[in-house]
């Protein structure tokens, strides 16, 4: 399924400028190219997509493609509902701010005047530092697999309330950093829901739903309750496609539910508001910063208050959201100045269907693109270098709280870029330090090695605020040495989780009875890469003595995460 939508990719790719280099409203052969994307759809008995376009407040297109149910046939039509996971935050966003304006809250409030159960964290994390996500509360999603709950069981908001309950400390000074946590808007919908009187479901559905004619969008607060029209969700494993049944009860960043012709009427509600809505729409697309007023720019783009980032695609501005939960994915993508808003809907699985909209805007506003669709490489001021000075660029580097590993290696005289995957992309020199990579279509990636830090390797993706990889000499330890340094018992006291290491040949295994074992492998002496997701790295400390007294799980999501050593080696 993925392969087929790549080649209609490329394809379309080759062929979109045959079309629309004057339109402003979709044409016939514009419908036709279009509906090609759509291709891998259109097999019998497979899940489907539920897509529009919105252009100039107008549906220029519509299309429903495959089944919402495919043990009963049902096909999907424009009321189906999709669950939108992430997209959820949007409109919760949008809710909190209602009850801003309307003088309900204020943003600077301490949060802690709104959520009880939230009086013994010590720090003063307002309302702001949540919707802006620079809480530095850790992230459920990492939190909760770390203490051993599994994706077959259901986890609910108060669960998740009660992990954040528990944490000590912060992962950084609310204001001062950005993360991209979950929980904050977990915390967000609770929140509402103290203020309001009111649960986050009637609410959301009564107060913000309701007004616009959205009667077919609802927020699934209990597993137990049966609706009618809303696509199973489903997976691809082995070629075969199965019926994903994994859910949980998470609100405000997931299980809001709509339709294609409700999320239209979003959207034109979006471009027709007044009076406080319009005020609220205003404080939606305000760019979120930092206390210091550094902006939240990211490889995704500049996150806005209304949770959609903002990026430049071949040189148009454009705004996104995505989401993805147990096997539906959402995606909005827009060109504000051009008044286009293409929504993708779908039920199979694959996490991504934005390039449904990205695609068909190549298409329709063809003309107001001012940069090509692929880079032209070629064309680029290059500048020369020798094999020797490449080579001081060589080595491996470590980005700590993405945990990836790269290598910087040159191969046939050229200085690559060496992924763990094993995907290598050339890099092109522009000057004595900077180099472009060499990639497909027209993303615009930058390498820089610091003149002033020899150590440090910077990785800059769409104009996005440059990540830091710092350099490392791979270490290696045989199953002795990891034996008499880190085997033992590594407990947290206030999750209560305790997780056991032991060598095993020349990898060091972590053990716990909910989540089995995690292998991990040596980066440098003491940091180390796991194999699970939601611990990819684990950094190991000294005491005065030099041995090792416990472990820090530090990434993104979760910094400081204390396991200290209980029991010695066994």
């Amino acid at each position: 399924m993925r392969i087929l939508k790549l080649a209609c990719i490329l394809i379309l790719l080759l062929t979109l400028k045959t079309y629309g280099q004057h339109q402003s409203v979709i044409t016939q052969d514009m419908e036709r190219t279009i509906d090609s994307l759509f291709n891998p759809w259109k097999s019998s008995g497979s899940p489907g997509v539920s897509f529009a376009i919105i252009k100039d407040g107008k549906v220029i297109s519509k299309k429903n493609y495959g089944f919402f149910d495919i043990e009963n046939k049902k096909p999907i039509t424009s009321q189906t509902r999709f669950n939108l996971g992430q997209s959820s935050a949007h409109y919760t966003a949008y809710a909190l701010l209602k009850l801003e304006v309307e003088g309900k809250l204020s943003l600077g409030d301490d949060i802690r005047k709104h959520i009880k159960e939230l009086q013994d964290i010590n720090q003063v994390i307002t309302v702001k530092n949540l919707l802006y996500g620079t809480s530095g509360i850790y992230d459920y999603q990492v939190l909760k697999s770390i203490c051993g709950w599994n994706f077959t069981e259901n986890f609910s908001q108060k669960d998740a309330l009660r992990l954040v309950a528990l944490q000590k400390e912060l992962a950084f000074k609310p204001g001062t950093d950005y993360s991209e946590a979950d929980v904050n808007f977990v915390l967000l919908a609770e929140l509402i829901e103290n203020v309001s009187g009111k649960s986050f479901k009637n609410y959301m559905e009564e107060d913000i739903f309701k007004p616009i004619g959205m009667t077919n969008t609802f927020i699934k607060a209990d597993l137990n309750t049966m609706y009618q029209n809303v696509a199973h969700s489903y997976r691809s494993e082995d070629d075969r496609t199965i019926l994903n049944n994994s859910g949980n009860t998470i609100l405000g960043i997931n299980n809001m539910y709509s339709s294609i012709d409700d999320l239209i009427l979003w959207e034109q509600h979006l471009n027709n508001a007044t009076g406080n809505d319009q005020k609220i729409i205003q404080k939606m697309d305000v760019i979120i910063k930092l206390n210091s007023g550094r902006t939240n720019s990211t490889s995704s783009g500049e996150l806005t208050v209304g949770q959609l980032y903002g990026h430049k695609e071949r040189g148009l501005f454009s705004t996104y959201i995505l989401g993805s939960s147990s096997g539906h994915d959402s995606s909005i993508f827009k060109f504000p100045t051009q008044n286009y808003t293409a929504i993708a809907l779908s039920n199979n699985g694959d996490g991504y269907n934005g390039y449904l909209g990205v695609i068909s805007a190549h298409n329709i506003l063809a003309k107001h693109f001012t940069e090509p669709e692929t880079t032209n490489f070629d064309s680029i001021n290059t500048k020369t270098l020798s094999k020797k000075q490449l080579q001081q660029f060589e080595g491996h580097y470590w980005d700590q709280l993405g945990e990836l590993s790269r290598e910087i290696k040159v191969i046939n005289d050229t200085l690559r870029y060496v992924r763990t995957n094993g995907n290598v992309n050339p890099l092109i020199p522009l000057s004595n330090n900077k180099f472009q990579m060499k990639v497909q279509f027209d993303d615009k990636i930058y390498i820089e090695f610091p003149e002033d830090e020899t150590e440090v390797m910077e990785f800059q993706y769409l104009g996005a605020e440059p990540i830091r990889f710092e350099k490392y000499t791979p270490e290696k330890y045989n199953k002795e040495e990891l034996s008499d340094q880190f085997n033992g018992i590594y407990s947290n006291k206030e999750y209560a989780i305790t997780y056991k290491a032991i060598a095993d040949n020349n990898k060091l295994k972590l053990s716990n009875v909910k989540n089995g074992d995690i292998n991990f492998t040596p980066i440098t002496s003491i940091l180390f890469s796991g194999d699970s997701w939601f611990l990819r790295s684990i950094e190991f400390t000294k005491d005065k003595n030099q041995n090792i007294n416990g472990f820090y799980v530090k990434n993104n999501a979760i910094r400081n995460l204390w396991f200290e050593k209980v029991v010695l080696n066994e």
